[in-house]
């Protein structure tokens, strides 16, 4: 479908082919499709050597000493009540040929047959790691290849690398299909919930082994999102009449809002594509994924506290305008590729991004709560930010106020992107559509994630109703994927009172040193607004 065809001449779109349902074909399988950036998880998974495969790495602290055996076999307890919890760290994919195009993709979860069958599982996808600390060096080394390797293999593992016997790391790493990156954030917090209450509660292991009645787990493999919309919800009000709570819309699948809304995004990325302009510092000739595999690597660096609090309050600019965190670090990341590669003054380039947002609140209540979808559930639509944005007439305007300036600009488009009506009801219709276009050439712009708060998702101790000391608490982690293309990708977030910033690159098409340089200018554009 063209981005200006009518409306009422669209067949229905086919939203069926989304929900899960008995595979007829193998007893005990449940399939469903892929459905938006799950389905393009996949095709770059497979197409771009296992781009966007996910991690998320995280550091803690044991309140009682436990040897690395004795912590394995308690994770592997956890990891079991996490997969009758979240079935789909089981789940699989599966591709039927298509003629003349692309396979057909289905998600596929095998019921288990015992619980013996379960322990295998989890004796098979968790590994012990006792020669390594380093979470970072430890995804540098596992994840340079695609996951899974194939049809109907496990797709999710964990890892464990105990440092001394009471602090550890855990590594996740899985496909980008069933998960984003909120959504392995929340498969952490279930995980280690249940570490907890196993090392700490005697009771615990009794009370799973009476809830987890396998072969009837599939019960709890979680809607794709576009089947568990928002629906209208009054505003709530106090004995005062007062409102308490904001009336929300309903998050449209169909209708005037839903096509304007898919009119509006296809429309700006076909006219905002084109203009992007791109990182000039990468590897010459160019990575040629043809005849190399990537080899992805991140980059970091955190604020201090004074440092981070110096960032907040800059944000504030005084009554009438205030911007949040995550539109100045955007709005620095706008300035990298123009600094890197400085436009002519006359240019109509712009810097594009796929806006991609964690759109949970998006869906109905049941599932709105930071616990209540480890799934995949993201909103995009384009952010586009002319370069003559930060390129004025005058060349005396300083590097504040260009920042300032790209900030403003982020923030406009942030707010269009919130106004849109059916941002992730499009989702489904508009990566099918997507896909029906030639692939574009290799990304030399950023990529950009804003993930916010990392305690929203990740719990910074447990049990969750403990009383006294904690039995875990979480001191660090980090989120990454994969990249084939030139263009890093920019992540944000905060962390016990520090923002960090990280970028997810492949070495061999831009070079180590340059990733860190602009790692460091990045954040001298950042600290350069609170002076």
């Amino acid at each position: 479908m063209s981005v200006d065809q009518n409306p009422s001449q669209k067949p229905p779109f086919d939203h069926e082919r989304y929900k899960w349902r008995k595979d007829e074909s193998h007893a005990g399988r449940y399939k469903r499709q892929p459905a938006g950036g799950e389905l393009i998880q996949d095709v770059w998974n497979f197409l771009k050597h296992g781009d966007q495969n996910l991690f998320i790495g995280v550091y803690a602290t044991l309140s009682t000493p436990l040897a690395s055996q004795e912590l394995l076999r308690e994770l592997r307890r956890a990891w079991v009540a996490l997969r009758w919890e979240v079935p789909t760290v089981a789940a699989q994919v599966a591709h039927d040929p298509k003629e003349g195009g692309l396979p057909t993709t289905w998600m596929t979860y095998d019921v288990a047959q015992s619980a013996k069958d379960v322990e295998k599982w989890a004796e098979e996808t968790i590994i012990l790691r006792e020669d390594v600390t380093d979470l970072d060096t430890l995804r540098y080394e596992i994840g340079q290849g695609i996951i899974p390797t194939g049809d109907l293999v496990p797709q999710t593992f964990l890892y464990l690398a105990p440092s001394s016997p009471t602090t550890f790391g855990v590594l996740l790493h899985t496909s980008h299909v069933p998960f984003d990156g909120a959504g392995i954030k929340v498969l952490m917090t279930k995980l280690f919930e249940h570490l907890a209450l196993y090392i700490s509660d005697p009771h615990h292991a009794e009370v799973q082994a009476t809830t987890m009645r396998w072969g009837e787990e599939h019960a709890n493999l979680l809607p794709v999102a576009g089947e568990i919309l928002r629906k209208h919800e009054p505003a709530k009000l106090d004995e005062q009449g007062n409102v308490v709570v904001q009336e929300l819309p309903a998050e449209p699948r169909e209708g005037p809002a839903y096509e304007e809304t898919l009119t509006t995004v296809m429309t700006g990325l076909a006219t905002g594509g084109p203009k992007m302009h791109p990182f000039k510092s990468l590897i010459h000739p160019p990575f040629d994924p043809m005849s190399q595999k990537p080899k992805t690597r991140r980059a970091a660096h955190t604020f201090t506290v004074e440092e981070s609090n110096k960032i907040v309050a800059a944000t504030r600019l005084g009554p009438g305008e205030k911007f949040t965190v995550n539109h100045l670090l955007h709005g620095a990341v706008c300035l990298l590729p123009i600094l890197d590669n400085p436009p002519p003054a006359d240019s109509q380039a712009a810097v594009f991004f796929y806006g991609l947002v964690d759109s949970r609140q998006r869906l109905d209540a049941s599932y709105r709560s930071p616990e209540g979808y480890a799934a995949y559930c993201l909103g995009m639509s384009p952010i586009v930010i002319p370069v003559s944005v930060a390129s004025p007439p005058t060349s005396s305007t300083s590097t504040k106020d260009k920042i300032l300036a790209l900030t403003r600009a982020v923030r406009e488009e942030y707010k269009a992107q919130a106004a849109l009506p059916a941002l992730l009801a499009i989702e489904a219709e508009q990566v099918d559509m997507m896909l029906t276009a030639p692939p574009p050439p290799p990304w030399c712009g950023p990529w950009y994630s804003a993930d916010g708060r990392g305690s929203v998702y990740l719990r910074e101790s447990y049990p969750k109703n403990h009383s006294g000391k904690s039995t875990i608490e979480i001191t660090d982690f980090f989120v990454g994927l994969n990249k084939l293309d030139p263009g890093p990708f920019f992540r944000a977030t905060e962390w016990k009172g520090r923002i960090r910033l990280s970028a997810d690159y492949n070495e061999l098409a831009v070079e180590p040193q340059v990733v860190d340089g602009w790692m460091k200018k990045w954040a001298e554009l950042v600290l350069s607004v609170t002076e």
